[in-house]
């Protein structure tokens, strides 16, 4: 599916708010659970901008993120024209051995940097990652179309299963466990995005 028959379909939905100018983006809201959860929740308490595209959970379309055009998402070139720094969120699967990583890309390799030493002191229960060696090259989020990369800064986050508190993670005996790390990420997202509107 293309990205523009992706926003065409009548249960797709675009959310955009515009506020400081840091910006939270989840291009596959839906498709990756947790992630337009997140990002909406750590730009609430940050006051910052965000920008999300969701999908119902029997959809299923992956438009990859370096195909997604703001010119043919005006509510995303929008978002785009507003901010001078994004945090994309992004979930991932089908790595076993990443299975409780956190991956940081994005072109500002600094600013990637500076999100994942605050990742690490917030999350010590997992692995970051932002050794653009270590993350497998479909994750990276380099690419100069993504629209993460159309700000003048900006940062890829593709978080695993554990920390986004879905499927078995969020219930049973542990989920509360896996719920307190989604929350301690959330805070540290949003911290993150005060700290760099402040600059």
């Amino acid at each position: 599916m293309a990205f523009a028959e992706l926003l065409a379909h009548p249960a797709v939905v675009e959310e955009q708010v515009l506020a400081s100018p840091v910006g939270f983006l989840a291009l596959h809201g839906g498709l990756e659970p947790g992630t337009a959860e997140i990002a909406r929740e750590a730009a609430r308490r940050a006051g910052a901008s965000c920008y999300a595209i969701v999908q119902p959970d029997h959809l299923k379309a992956h438009v990859p993120s370096h195909e997604s055009d703001p010119a043919c998402a005006p509510l995303l070139a929008e978002f785009l024209d507003h901010v001078e720094a994004v945090v994309s969120v992004h979930g991932y699967w089908g790595h076993d051995d990443l299975h409780r990583a956190l991956l940081v890309g994005g072109a500002d390799r600094a600013l990637a940097a500076e999100l994942a030493t605050r990742l690490r002191m917030a999350l010590p229960d997992y692995a970051v990652i932002d050794d653009l060696d270590g993350i497998p090259r479909r994750l990276r989020g380099v690419d100069p179309r993504n629209p993460v990369n159309r700000s003048a800064r900006g940062v890829q986050v593709e978080l695993p299963h554990p920390v986004r508190a879905i499927g078995p993670y969020g219930h049973g005996t542990r989920g509360e466990l896996h719920r307190a790390h989604t929350e301690a990420l959330v805070a540290t997202l949003a911290a993150f995005a005060r700290t760099v509107a402040g600059r």
